[in-house]
């Protein structure tokens, strides 16, 4: 009874000692990682916005049938990026002033691609529903506030590089 006993301490004290070590990239590590999301997370956003701009016309009118469909996966692919990009603000880096600095911006980063998909999913409702034939009115509304979403997420975007740049060794 004493052996089994003695086993599940070591067994307990192996079990706190490894969970209460936090794993710490190296400056170079931790930025590839964070660089490796983003451009994935980035480039299907941008992508979207892209896809928009071939899909819906500059004049619309009720006439005008729209295939959301593209629209639709990407901004899954984009949605799922982008929570996967939150999980980067659980990386830890050598160096605490990175690992702050960085943070930060992911944190700038996420909430300005939160907003626009959120807009993007508005705007996809508008059109695959067909609520642009009833009510044109609000085509211009969620044009001009989808491209100033996703110019305030390239601003994001462009800050978080920066920011990682300060730290390139």
């Amino acid at each position: 009874m004493k052996k089994f006993a003695i086993i599940n301490a070591f067994a307990l004290l192996a079990l706190t000692l490894f969970t209460a070590c936090t794993f710490r990239y190296s400056a170079v590590e931790y930025n590839n990682r964070v660089v490796e999301q983003i451009n994935e997370s980035s480039s299907l956003i941008e992508e979207s916005a892209a896809l928009y701009n071939n899909v819906i016309p500059d004049t619309m009118t009720e006439q005008i049938e729209i295939d959301a469909a593209g629209m639709q996966e990407l901004y899954r692919q984009s949605t799922q990026a982008l929570t996967s990009t939150k999980r980067l603000l659980n990386l830890e880096s050598r160096r605490e002033d990175q690992a702050l600095d960085t943070r930060a911006g992911i944190d700038t980063y996420t909430a300005a691609g939160d907003f626009y998909l959120g807009t993007f999913e508005k705007m996809l409702e508008y059109y695959s529903t067909e609520a642009y034939k009833e009510d044109i009115s609000q085509v211009a509304t969620l044009d001009e506030t989808l491209h100033q979403h996703f110019t305030t997420f390239i601003a994001a975007n462009n800050d978080l590089v920066e920011i990682l740049e300060t730290f390139v060794e």
